[in-house]
C-alpha cells in the first residue's frame, strides 16, 4: 500500500507540473512597414500570447517542455530518485525555466552545531536563445540562509522534439548520478575549508582576486568600491565570529554578501545575475586551496 501511495503521489505531482508548463510557439517578427525587408528574427511566445519570452534567430527551436520533463522523469527514475517532490519554476517572466528536485540535507563539519546544508538538483532550460540546457545543484546553508550555486555543468545534449532519445536519456542519468556525487564532494570540501586558517593578509589577497580591489588599496578606492568592500568585509566578520578565521568562513562571508546584499535574498538573482558570478568565482578561489 505504501508503494502504491508513493507512485500515486509521484503521478499526481507530475500531472500538476504538466498542466502548468509553458507551451512555446515560434513566430516570425515582421516590421509591418511596406518597402522594408523583415529580418530573420522570431519571437518565442506562450501559446496563449502575451509578451515574448525571447527574440531569436531562425535556427533556434524552443524546447518542448513535455519532452524535457519526460527525459528528466525517466532519468531520475533510473537514478532511483523520488519524483513526488519535483517542482517547476519560471524565472525572468518565463524566459528561463528550472525543474528542481530536493536531495539530502548534509551536516557540514564546522564549529557550529547542526550546521546544515540543504541541496537540490536543478534542470535548466530557456526560451531566450541564451540559456543552455544544464544540470547542476543548488546548495542552501540553513542557519544563515545563505544560498550558493554549488556547482553547475552545461550538458552537451540537445533534446529535439522527438521521443527517440534513449541513448541521450541514459547519458542524462549518468550525469545525474555524477552530480549527486559532486554534491557529496562539495559538502566534504566545505568541511575541509574549516581547517585552513586565514589572516587579514589572506583576506586582502582573496578580495583582490575576487573584486580587483582590496581593503589595502585604501587610497586608490572610489567611494562606491570602498562601500562594496566594507559590506563584504562585514559579512566575512559575521561568519568568522561563528566559525573562526578560516577559508570556510571567508567563503561563507562572500555568499552571505551575494545572497543578502547583491541578490536581496532573491533566488532568481542569485542564479542569473552578477551575484551568481561572484559566488561561483568565490567558490573557485576557495577550492583552489584544497588542490
Amino acid at each position: 500500500m505504501e508503494i502504491l501511495n508513493s507512485i500515486q503521489n509521484e503521478f499526481s505531482n507530475i500531472e500538476k507540473i504538466r498542466n502548468s508548463m509553458i507551451v512555446a510557439k515560434k513566430i516570425q517578427l515582421h516590421s509591418g512597414i511596406d518597402g522594408y525587408d523583415s529580418p530573420q528574427a522570431y519571437g518565442i511566445y506562450r501559446n496563449n500570447g502575451g509578451q515574448p519570452l525571447g527574440v531569436v534567430g531562425k535556427d533556434f527551436e524552443p524546447m518542448d517542455l513535455n519532452i524535457f520533463l519526460d527525459v528528466i522523469i525517466q532519468s531520475c527514475v533510473q537514478a532511483d530518485l523520488d519524483m513526488s517532490k519535483l517542482s517547476y519554476k519560471e524565472y525572468a517572466n518565463g524566459s528561463k525555466v528550472i525543474f528542481e528536485l530536493p536531495l539530502k540535507q548534509y551536516q557540514i563539519a564546522t564549529p557550529m552545531l547542526g550546521d546544515t546544508l540543504a541541496t537540490k538538483l536543478q534542470f535548466k532550460t530557456g526560451f531566450d536563445g541564451l540559456t543552455k540546457v544544464s544540470l547542476g545543484f543548488y546548495a542552501y546553508r540553513l542557519w544563515c540562509s545563505n544560498g550558493a550555486k554549488g556547482w553547475r555543468k552545461d550538458i552537451d545534449l540537445s533534446f529535439k522534439n522527438t521521443y527517440g532519445n534513449k541513448g541521450k536519456i541514459a547519458l542524462f542519468t549518468n550525469e545525474i548520478i555524477s552530480t549527486i556525487s559532486n554534491v557529496e564532494k562539495y559538502t566534504s570540501d566545505l568541511g575541509k575549508l574549516t581547517k585552513i586558517a586565514v589572516t587579514q593578509k589572506d583576506i586582502d589577497i582573496f578580495f583582490k582576486k575576487l573584486t580587483g580591489n582590496s581593503l589595502a588599496d585604501d587610497k586608490e578606492l572610489t567611494t562606491r568600491k570602498r562601500n562594496i568592500l566594507d559590506k563584504i568585509n562585514q559579512s566575512v566578520a559575521i561568519e568568522m565570529q561563528n566559525t573562526g578565521a578560516n577559508m570556510f568562513s571567508l567563503l561563507q562571508g562572500i555568499t552571505r554578501y551575494t545572497t543578502h546584499e547583491m541578490a536581496n535574498a532573491s533566488e532568481e538573482k542569485l542564479m542569473f545575475t552578477a551575484a551568481a558570478k561572484y559566488s561561483d568565482k568565490a567558490h573557485e578561489l576557495a577550492f583552489e586551496y584544497l588542490n
